[in-house]
């Protein structure tokens, strides 16, 4: 005699057969030996069906050479099917026997009725017939079951396989700096787990976890882990790029390098905290990213800033010119950042580093005037003490000066250019004739002194005094964005608005 119990449709507790030990009396038939067969079921599994058999057990091999196991006396064989394999315990007063056959070794499986009683067979890894003797009643649902449950595991199974390899191929492609390529494998390894995480929502009853989905659950958990490593290496290599065209000037593509960055950081904390390794490790990289980034947005202005108030500092003209040269660099570099963009990465009012560039300009032209008159000065005393060599080495210098004064006159101070081209046709006459004097040749009365008109006065700002604009290189809120969110578009070019 034998029985099937479906245990989806039992109401209460267990059934007695999954909890009763010891053999049966003359009248019944007795359970397991050595202990009830729910103690055999794991906490990761779940119980759907029960089958037993008093007398006929288990065949396994063909049925002209087969083993048969048959429970002892007053004993029985008690099957659990769980939603992960499917248990065989044959009870007897020498010791059970057990065995534990998964659903995704179980194929080609049929029940029958013709012997009076029921009979499962199956195929375990395609090779060994196994026939299972219980009951008739529910033998089809039964059946239907262990057939969808082996179809489900081995689906599942041999996707889950898959996923393993991508994950390898994927850490291998990180290793040798594939980075785009492992990002696109452990992609593809989430499609194909998806694939299966479906497969095994559906093998279980609506709303209810079955070992499946922990099955999946597991592989998912090292795929996240893979994942983060895979993000954590890419966020590592455009830190780096960051950091390479940072030191370049390259401010913007710098920026866009960290902000990728920034990406895969946030990618991975959108992942299952629990299944990322090195978490906090991480964090400490992103917040780290994070400052720098801040930095990044305030080194353009910081380089002009200081620039701007080292030349201020600076009482050689001549060496404040090269400083006001770089700040005038700089603060244009500030106004073309982000140039047309709809949002500003960088710091500096457009407005105000417009009005303090107009101010550099006009330091720098004053302070190249101011070299090229004083060398003119001293080529002319030179002159006058009988040393045409060292006049005309001087009167270069001046010429020099202011070429180099009229271009970035020309260039944003266009109110400077006709007093410097003055400035430069009085040293080129003082020039000629000099070279003439040291030629030999007749030179026309001395005429350096006639008057020409004066430059503008433009106040250099004393060097114990500090820059109007920019305060120091560390306070930089005079000329930061302190606006409402817009963005003036200033053009260095001088295009005005957009």
């Amino acid at each position: 005699m034998g029985n099937i119990i479906n245990l989806d449709n039992l109401e209460g507790g267990p059934p007695d057969v999954l909890t009763g030990t010891g053999s049966g009396g003359l009248l019944s038939s007795g359970y397991l030996h050595d202990g009830p067969a729910l103690a055999a079921i794991d906490d990761a599994e779940t119980p759907r069906f029960v089958l037993t058999s008093s007398k006929h057990g288990i065949e396994i091999g063909a049925p002209d050479s087969n083993e048969t196991i048959q429970p002892g006396r007053r004993y029985r064989m008690i099957g659990v099917v769980t939603d992960r394999r499917l248990l065989l315990l044959v009870g007897n007063s020498d010791g059970d026997t057990q065995f534990a056959i998964p659903h995704v070794e179980i194929d080609q499986i049929a029940g029958d009725r013709s012997l009076g009683h029921g009979v499962i067979t199956f195929r375990r890894c395609g090779d060994t017939e196994w026939r299972v003797h219980c009951g008739k009643q529910g033998l089809v649902d039964l059946t239907a079951y262990l057939s969808h449950a082996s179809q489900a595991w081995v689906r599942v199974e041999n996707i889950l396989d898959e996923v393993k390899r991508l994950l390898v191929t994927a850490t291998e492609q990180r290793d040798r700096g594939d980075h785009e390529g492992a990002l696109e494998t452990v992609l593809e390894a989430e499609d194909r787990l998806d694939a299966a995480g479906e497969t095994a929502t559906e093998f279980g009853p609506p709303g209810d976890a079955n070992a499946l989905e922990r099955r999946v659950t597991t592989v998912r958990e090292r795929y996240v882990a893979t994942l983060a490593e895979v993000r954590r290496s890419r966020a590592r290599r455009a830190v780096d790029t960051g950091e390479q065209r940072w030191r370049r000037d390259d401010f913007e593509t710098a920026y866009d390098a960290y902000e990728a960055a920034r990406a895969e950081y946030e990618a991975i904390f959108s992942l299952p905290a629990a299944s990322v390794p090195d978490l906090a490790d991480i964090r400490g990289e992103r917040d780290r990213l994070a400052a720098v980034i801040e930095d990044l947005e305030r080194s353009p202005l910081r380089t002009a800033v200081e620039a701007d108030n080292e030349a201020v500092a600076a009482e050689d003209p001549e060496i404040a010119a090269d400083h006001w040269a770089e700040a005038l660099e700089a603060y244009r570099e500030v106004l073309e950042l982000d140039w047309g963009a709809d949002e500003r990465r960088f710091a500096g009012d457009p407005e105000k580093v417009r009005d303090r560039l107009g101010a550099v300009a006009e330091n720098l032209v004053a302070a190249r005037r101011t070299v090229g008159t004083d060398a003119m000065e001293a080529g002319d005393w030179y002159a006058d003490a009988g040393q045409p060599d060292a006049a005309l080495e001087e009167y270069e210098t001046a010429r020099s000066a202011f070429q180099t004064a009229l271009a970035a006159a020309r260039d944003c101070y266009a109110d400077a250019t006709d007093h410097l081209e003055a400035d430069l046709g009085a040293v080129e006459q003082r020039l000629s004739r000099t070279a003439a004097r040291l030629d030999g040749e007749r030179v026309d009365v001395d005429d350096r002194f006639d008057d020409t008109e004066p430059m503008p006065d433009i106040d250099l700002t004393p060097a114990d005094e500090r820059s109007p604009s920019p305060a120091d290189t560390t306070a930089l809120t005079d000329t930061e964005d302190n606006s409402d969110g817009t963005d003036p578009k200033i053009d260095p070019a001088g295009r005005g608005g957009s």
